[in-house]
């Protein structure tokens, strides 16, 4: 059916769509999901097709030019996504369809155009040598043109003949220099490692049947799987296998990952698997250039890769007959977006599933609560892993209590930063030339800067956090905002000229790690050492060679890295993040203490694991401890029900934001009555109260937060969707809604 109007996104906005009318000679190609060029202003751009409509209620409306390209840019299936996403998160399509397309493709950034130099067809040796006569460097370089059969001319020039030699051979007629476009492969220079096939156990052999059965079974009756497979029990090895099968059959698989400093090794991974084969491997993530990024996405768009790996982005890959989608340590909060629109990069990948027919695998070590729940109640299919590989054993986990420690150092401050235990673990496991990782979520290398006399602490002058001291650079930083401040010399409120540094970074711990072990090589990895697009791959290919003995990292280094030398891993304090005011705050220590534990004796020696810790009897610490992820989970489920907390109720954040405290808590509070008759009448819900958020002020915004507890978030999404479109506030005042929220903070 054909349609005489349309609504369309234009590329640079991502709030609102404009009706256009539709020629009569486009309206059989103008549907969903398609690119057009528009009149907007006084200008023409580009736009995506949101809807086919008969008719408009505005008058008058402006045509569009053209179309771009012959087929939808967005196909069906990442349309209804989209739609999906804008729905249920509670967002704007337009807001939806930038997170479906990458920016280089929706502004039609080209491939990267460069010179090609090729020899001109029919020219034989006895005409070169008549035409070129003494020019014997120009006759050298056209006989090396003619063996390589044309080359880029940078790559020529690098070869040894200079700009001017290729130039004299087009001037005589005996090369050609044209523009070509070259396809940019992030992929082409990285080495293909063997990673030769592993033989299954019995319980990798029934997760892969398992895999099979679901496959086979119709769309709507298949059931996502839930990996639950201890770290070191071959996860990967699964994956593999499971998506060979679906090439074989055609079809294209896609497999996300929660951290880009993973992608590099599972990629090496994979593509050793499959070297050879006709499918090709296609990554997507943050980290490649503009133009990388859009050269990836033709590839998979163009069918020439039938493999994709990447990060939360990857879920809207362009691909086609997709047969398999495997999320890796789906429990990891990075899949959830941190800004609008607030989705969940794990659930979307079931719904795409869903969408597609395709199989999905939701594999971790420490699966969420919400998933296991899932998977409890016969939502999702379980399958466990629940030792690991070849029989290894489990690393043995030791819980240093820092205040024995500190009274058996009798020192009347603090315990030392690595305790006597730990420090001789690593001693002797340095001794047999094996490796340790050392993991603090915490980079910079003081917490704090407190005057000792009067108390006083240097918090960032835009957040109400303390600034974090970095000694790489001698200057303050504040990690929400930004923000740097030079070191005063004196304290602003009592004018002492001395200052303590308390708490503790990664910097900290490479110093500590340096002074205490000078003959060890030594590696820091967190967010300030990776600069460089190829930083994370070449710090862990170090590792991968041994030529690192110590790492000393942030959550990174605790996330599906499989190094067989490590056998002791170091947990420097988690207490901290015990006492952030959020019902899943032990959720996450738990996950983090079972996933850098896992680290460790993935080889052939067995490992250990040493947790430094204030609160040793805290549940999270203990189940760790015991390796006992059902235990944890039934504890920790017995308490959500018991307050209807997520996964028994949904949760839903509205948050508000401005630099006038008094009128952001005054815009908070009357919207908050407008939500509540709102959500209230379509579904049951708890909660109400405004509050001041856990971090009140970031950036020089006061933040107010509104918890909402109901029973569907669906219908209460669709009930506060006319608020974003209709704001009654200040526009100083800015409103976020983030359903199922990781974070209170």
């Amino acid at each position: 059916m054909e349609f005489p109007y349309a609504r369309i996104v234009p590329e640079d906005e991502y709030d609102r769509a404009y009706d256009y009318a539709v020629p009569e000679t486009l309206r059989a190609a103008v549907v969903p999901g398609m690119k057009v060029r528009i009149p907007l202003r006084r200008s023409e751009t580009t736009g995506i097709v949101i809807e086919s409509m008969k008719e408009s209620g505005f008058d008058r409306l402006r045509s569009i030019i053209s179309l771009v390209g012959k087929e939808p840019v967005v196909p069906p299936s990442l349309f209804a996504l989209a739609r999906w996403l804008a729905d249920y998160y509670c967002a704007p399509l337009a807001l939806a369809l930038r997170c479906v397309l990458p920016e280089p493709v929706r502004k039609e950034t080209s491939a990267l155009t460069r010179l090609w130099v090729a020899p001109r067809e029919g020219v034989t040796e006895e005409e070169a040598v008549r035409v070129l006569g003494k020019a014997k460097r120009q006759l050298e370089a056209w006989r090396y043109l003619r063996e390589q059969e044309g080359g880029w001319l940078a790559e020529l020039m690098a070869a040894g003949f200079g700009r001017a030699v290729w130039q004299g051979l087009h001037d005589r007629s005996l090369a050609v220099i044209a523009p070509a476009a070259r396809e940019r492969d992030p992929l082409a220079d990285l080495p293909i490692q063997p990673h030769p096939p592993h033989d299954l156990n019995a319980a990798q052999q029934a997760a892969l049947a398992a895999v099979e059965e679901e496959r086979a079974h119709p769309p709507e009756k298949r059931r996502p799987i839930l990996l639950h497979g201890v770290t070191g029990s071959g996860k990967t090895e699964v994956y593999l296998r499971a998506i060979a099968s679906v090439l074989d059959a055609g079809k294209s698989a896609l497999l996300i990952v929660p951290e880009i400093a993973l992608t590099p090794q599972v990629i090496d991974r994979f593509r050793a698997r499959f070297f050879g084969r006709p499918v090709g491997v296609a990554a997507l993530h943050s980290r490649l250039s503009r133009g990388e990024r859009r050269d990836q996405w033709e590839r998979i768009r163009s069918g020439r890769a039938r493999i994709v790996i990447g990060a939360r982005s990857a879920v809207f890959a362009p691909l086609e007959n997709v047969g398999l989608i495997v999320v890796d340590e789906e429990h990891e909060p990075s899949y959830k977006q941190e800004e609008a629109p607030y989705y969940h990069g794990r659930d979307l990948a079931v719904l795409r599933g869903h969408l597609e027919g395709a199989a999905v695998i939701l594999g971790s070590a420490t699966p969420s609560l919400e998933s296991f729940h899932n998977a409890q109640t016969g939502k999702y299919r379980l399958v466990k892993l629940a030792s690991r590989a070849a029989d290894r054993p489990m690393p043995t986990v030791h819980v240093v209590d820092l205040r024995q420690a500190r009274r058996q150092e009798g020192a009347p401050a603090a315990a030392p930063l690595l305790s006597p235990r730990l420090r001789e673990a690593v001693t002797a496991r340095l001794e047999k030339g094996e490796q340790v990782l050392l993991y603090l979520n915490r980079r910079g290398h003081s917490t704090a800067l407190q005057c000792p006399e009067c108390g006083h602490v240097e918090n960032c002058p835009r957040c109400s956090v303390a600034m974090t001291y970095h000694r790489s650079d001698q200057r303050l930083r504040c990690h929400l905002c930004d923000g740097v401040a030079p070191i005063p010399s004196v304290c602003p409120q009592c004018r002492s000229p001395g200052y303590r540094y308390s708490g503790q970074g990664t910097q900290k711990v490479e110093e500590a790690v340096s002074q205490a072990f000078p003959a060890a090589r030594l590696q820091r990895l967190d967010s300030d050492t990776l600069r460089g697009k190829e930083a994370p791959y070449q710090a862990l290919a170090a590792f991968a060679r041994r030529e690192i003995d110590i790492l000393v990292g942030t959550q990174m280094i605790a996330k599906g890295l499989d190094f067989p030398g490590v056998t002791c891993v170091g947990v420097i304090g988690v207490d901290g993040a015990l006492q952030i005011p959020d019902f899943r705050a032990g959720e996450r220590v738990f996950h983090q203490l079972m996933q850098v534990a896992g680290r460790a004796g993935r080889g052939d020696r067995k490992g250990e694991v040493f947790i430094q810790t204030r609160t040793p009897f805290h549940p999270a610490i203990q189940y760790a401890r015991h390796h006992d992820y059902d235990g944890f989970a039934e504890q920790e489920l017995d308490f959500r029900r018991q307050l209807n907390f997520p996964p028994f109720r949904r949760a839903i954040l509205v948050r508000w934001r401005g630099r006038s405290e008094e009128k952001t808590r005054f815009v908070a509070e009357q919207v908050a009555k407008r939500i509540v008759s709102l959500v209230s009448a379509v579904t049951p819900l708890e909660g109400g109260e405004i509050a001041p958020a856990p971090v009140a002020r970031v950036d020089d915004r006061f933040r107010f937060h509104l918890l909402l507890l109901v029973e569907k978030a669906a219908a209460a999404a669709r009930a506060l969707r006319p608020l974003l479109d209709e704001p009654a506030w200040p526009d100083e005042v800015q409103m976020s809604i983030d359903v199922d929220p990781l974070s209170l903070a």
